[in-house]
């Protein structure tokens, strides 16, 4: 790319990024930023012309910070008058300078300092495979410069770009918020270019013919664009996974029992198979899954919930070739089961409430002679705080265990059990581990759940820098040396000390909470399903945002106005700043109507319940 290109393709840039912050700086800024470009001893970049006329264009820069600077002083007094001609409201001076900070805050990632900094083509020109052809020759002059490593800021939305970079064998080191859009944050050792035309690096071959065409020839990266089949489909939590790969350009294929099921209607979902409820007939809904799993051809199997349990016990009857990454049978039986849980905790020194298991109902009587009130009932096995009762007296305790007992018809030896009832706020640790190691982890603290008092499933969270809280949840599962996916619910005493009150060893309702903070732990756990290995991952500075469940705050809402808390209901309805939402991106705005319609016919089928139950939930 020369000076006298510029013009050309600074048209191609505003028209293929029209929504940039840079192409809103106008074509004559545009111009002479490319020109500076092509002059600059800290950049390059490569044009492909069709009878003299460029269709197409990539930039790298060798260093950022510098290319700003040489830039600055190069285009001088015209540069600099062009860009604050355009510096005329409050959005583009504050964009300007996150533009200007950007180079400081993406050298905080440890990632090179060369970078990708733009690729376009022509809409005639799509779909040829020219994009990869730039991208190759790009990284090829990369190697012949000495730059050993590049990176690239592509939008977490941009299926193509993601889809184009994931070929090309880059690999997604980090994420960040970049103008208020969430981009992934790609890294790729460069290659060499041969006499006979190939790119080679770390097993990744790219082979350009004469009609620059390419083809990944001999690709370690064609595995990372495995499908994958996703289950339980209905709830928010596989739809935060549905959309990590989807945007990635990874196929998602879906299952649920539900045919108004959210993540059906994604436009990240390949395809939706009906199979039945795995809580009323887990034999037939395995082998369903498992012919599921042949006919879309996925190769990767995520259980997004509860469901976890019967892979993890059937794990070697699977489909050949499906991949997983599932913690053994018994450690997974251990974990999910509260009672047995907090024995293991209170083994690995993490405090845990005071815990009584229930030996008929004569000890019953007997206990709650010396109980302080309020206490809190709890079954050994059940989510959303379906299984739980808050007593605040005898008469109370009595009539909520019974009606837990004889509702979900619990034989004696799994009866419900006993708890300390703790006041203070609620929070989580979220993790995942390889082989008994944990390789990332994230801690969210609970605003507001789904029913009074910070019980149940919350519905407004924010990120929870908690090093002592991950620290206590480590010391639990390292014991049992898990894999896969978990989630540590932990509550505070009147003394402000957190206690461990259960395990989820599954996926959980705030993920999306983790993926927009920057913790993708689906995509994580995809590559460790396809048995790459994990080197940790450490934790930044969480982003001070929220993440709410529209949903689950419709069903706070009403149920707070059935228990006359109408403050409380009012304060629902209060916007957030700088708050995501678990169900609803505007760029696919379809499953949540789904999951508003679904939602709706069980609250009315249930009653009017805001957690409704199916069989075989609660045991």
């Amino acid at each position: 790319m020369l000076p006298e290109h510029a013009r050309a393709v600074a048209e191609l840039h505003i028209s293929g990024i029209h929504t940039g912050f840079i192409s809103s700086l106008g074509l004559d800024f545009v111009t002479a930023l490319y020109e500076a470009i092509a002059a600059s001893g800290f950049s390059f970049g490569l044009v492909a012309e069709d009878k003299e006329k460029v269709v197409g264009f990539v930039v790298f820069t060798t260093d950022i910070n510098k290319l700003y600077r040489s830039a600055l002083l190069k285009g001088g007094l015209h540069f600099i008058f062009l860009l604050a001609s355009q510096m005329l409201s409050v959005r583009r001076l504050r964009n300007a300078a996150e533009t200007f900070f950007y180079p400081g805050r993406i050298s905080k990632l440890g990632v090179p300092r060369a970078e990708l900094l733009s690729i376009v083509l022509a809409p005639e020109e799509r779909g040829k495979g020219l994009s990869r052809m730039l991208t190759c020759e790009g990284l090829a002059e990369c190697q012949r410069r000495g730059i050993d490593r590049v990176k690239v800021l592509v939008g977490a939305d941009n299926v193509p770009a993601n889809k184009l970079y994931l070929r090309c064998g880059f690999r997604r080191a980090a994420q960040i918020n970049n103008h208020g859009v969430i981009s992934n944050v790609y890294t790729l050792k460069t290659g060499h270019l041969d006499p006979e035309g190939r790119v080679v690096e770390g097993g990744i071959e790219w082979t350009v013919d004469k009609n620059w065409s390419l083809f990944v020839t001999n690709s370690r990266a064609s595995k990372y664009l495995d499908s994958v089949f996703v289950t339980y489909g209905w709830c928010r939590t596989t739809y935060a996974v549905v959309l990590s790969l989807g945007r990635r350009g990874i196929d998602v294929h879906v299952g649920d029992a539900s045919s108004v099921a959210m993540s059906r209607y994604s436009r990240y979902c390949k395809s939706y198979t009906r199979v039945p409820d795995f809580f009323i007939e887990p034999d037939r809904y395995f082998e369903a899954t498992c012919q599921a799993l042949k006919k879309t051809g996925a190769r990767v199997l995520l259980p997004c919930h509860e469901d976890v349990g019967i892979f993890c016990r059937r794990k070697n009857e699977l489909p050949q070739g499906v991949l997983t990454s599932l913690p053994d049978w018994d450690s997974y039986r251990v974990a999910e089961d509260k009672l047995n849980v907090l024995d293991l905790a209170a083994q690995a020194g993490c405090p845990t409430p005071m815990t009584t298991k229930v030996e008929s109902w004569s000890h019953l009587e007997d206990l709650s002679k010396s109980l302080d009130w309020p206490i809190t009932i709890k079954t050994r096995i059940g989510n959303s705080a379906k299984g739980v009762r808050i007593a605040r007296n005898r008469e109370e305790l009595f009539a909520k265990y019974k009606e837990l007992v004889e509702t979900f018809r619990l034989p004696q030896e799994r009866w419900p059990f006993l708890q300390e009832f703790l006041p203070g706020d609620a929070a989580g640790v979220c993790m995942l581990y390889q082989n008994g190691r944990c390789v990332t982890s994230f801690s969210e603290r609970y605003i507001r759940c789904k029913e009074p008092g910070k019980f149940g499933t919350s519905t407004l969270r924010e990120p929870f820098e908690n090093p002592q809280l991950i620290a206590k949840a480590t010391a639990v599962m390292d014991r049992l040396k898990w894999n896969g996916v978990v989630h540590i619910d932990f509550v505070a005493c009147k003394e402000g000390d957190f206690k461990l009150i259960e395990v989820n060893p599954r996926l959980w309702g705030a993920l999306a909470l983790s993926t927009f903070a920057g913790v993708d732990f689906p995509y994580i756990w995809y590559l460790m399903a396809m048995g790459e290995p994990i080197n940790g991952l450490a934790g930044s500075k969480y982003p001070p945002i929220k993440c709410r469940w529209i949903v689950g705050d419709c069903l706070a809402f009403m149920e707070h106005i059935k228990r006359g808390r109408l403050a409380e209901a009012i304060a629902i309805l209060v916007p957030q700043r700088k708050c995501y939402h678990d169900d609803f991106i505007l760029s696919d705005p379809l499953p949540f109507s789904f999951e508003l319609t679904d939602y709706v016919a069980k609250f009315l089928r249930s009653g009017g319940s805001v957690n409704p139950v199916t069989g075989g939930m609660v045991r």
